[in-house]
């Protein structure tokens, strides 16, 4: 099994995942759960050694925990030493690679990892030699994945191994290097993802811009909270699934002293209106009315002009045709790859949103909407 997951920043994704790690633990799996942003960069272009240099030290790690001995002993002599070696042996590229000095204590070979990833040079010198014997290397790699799922099933967890990779979706760059970044993971991830499949089950995290390619098969996207159907009508449930987020954090005392008790439930109900269902909106919208001295009309309308100023700087004008489509027929549909691209950054900014019923759809963000140029480009498209 190999599933990908994506959703914006703040969705829930990482609590998911979690929680899917406790499940699958209790049900007999060791489940190997990897912040990706701890060992990879996530502003620079990935490729295929970043990504199962870090899966196999994990998973060794995890098994050896689980066998009940110390990683940090054990792991001296474990895969990233016989990867070291196996580099440092490759002809090609071999006398270039200069490693730094490592502890000869217990932590030595996870320096490997962290060299890797703060220093560009090495990782290019890396990535050279792997790319000169890529089947030998993703033969080695795999070869230790079965091994290791052999002694988790011998420690007790039958139904095997499984990688959570998060984090992954926040491969996204730079200003200046987006596009490169997005395409170093669309080639990892898109067109059946064949080098990214390991012999044990894995679910990966994606950027949520590659939810615009039609060769990324079977993506599963973390939508946001429904608030209206897709035909415009008011969705009560998503209401009070926001609600609860809210009070979760703010309980409801709080609330009634921070909106005015007589006007709570209608601010409360307009500022989730506000987020388009969005968590992270949602609570940054709290915040800023938080700085407000006084919440009242005036500082509702004050705060709402500023999130409508906000995106409206953002978005291009050459996209508000495309965003009037989306916003009329609530599909995301792309005539070319000048479209896509433009798509990617829109829906990276969390311009677009996507939400389910029984299949995905995607609508504006109520800030949007409420650009002059999407309006005016929604008129032309309504009867």
């Amino acid at each position: 099994m190999c599933e990908f997951f994506t959703g914006l920043p703040g969705s829930g994704k990482t609590t998911e995942l979690a929680r899917l790690a406790r499940r699958l633990e209790g049900k007999g799996f060791l489940p190997v759960l990897i912040r990706g942003h701890e060992w990879l960069q996530t502003t620079a272009p990935i490729e295929l050694p970043d990504l199962w240099t870090v899966i196999v030290w994990q998973v060794e790690g995890a098994v050896l925990a689980l066998e009940g001995k110390d990683p940090k002993e054990f792991l001296q002599d474990g895969y990233l030493t016989r990867f070291r070696n196996w580099l440092t042996r490759t002809e090609v590229g071999a006398s270039k690679l200069n490693f730094g000095a490592t502890d000869p204590g217990s932590a030595t070979k996870t320096n490997l990892i962290v060299e890797f990833r703060d220093n560009p040079t090495l990782r290019e010198q890396m990535r050279l030699n792997v790319r000169q014997r890529l089947s030998t290397f993703l033969d080695e790699a795999r070869a230790e994945l079965v091994s290791f799922e052999v002694r988790a099933k011998a420690a007790g967890r039958a139904r095997g191994i499984v990688v959570i990779f998060d984090s992954l979706e926040r491969l996204r760059g730079s200003s200046a290097n987006w596009r490169e970044v997005l395409d170093s993971a669309e080639a990892l991830f898109a067109s059946g993802a064949h080098y990214v499949r390991l012999p044990v089950h894995a679910v990966y995290t994606v950027p949520p811009a590659l939810v615009t390619l039609r060769t990324m098969r079977g993506l599963h996207f973390l939508p946001m909270i429904k608030l209206q159907t897709r035909e415009g009508a008011e969705w009560a449930e998503g209401f009070e699934a926001a609600r609860s987020l809210v009070e979760h954090r703010v309980p409801r005392p709080y609330l009634n002293e921070l909106f005015g008790a007589p006007s709570c439930e209608m601010r409360l109900k307009e500022v989730i209106r506000w987020s388009g269902g969005y968590p992270r909106e949602l609570l940054r919208l709290l915040q800023n009315l938080l700085i407000e001295e006084r919440i009242d009309d005036s500082a509702m309308r004050r705060v709402w002009n500023d999130l409508v100023q906000e995106y409206r700087l953002r978005i291009p004008s050459e996209a508000f045709p495309w965003l009037a489509r989306v916003g009329v027929e609530r599909y995301s549909t792309l005539e070319n790859d000048e479209q896509r691209r433009l798509a990617e950054g829109l829906i990276l900014d969390n311009a677009v949103l996507h939400y389910a019923n029984d299949s995905g759809w995607f609508d504006l963000h109520p800030a949007v909407r409420e650009i002059p140029g999407v309006q005016a480009e929604m008129a032309k498209l309504t009867p």
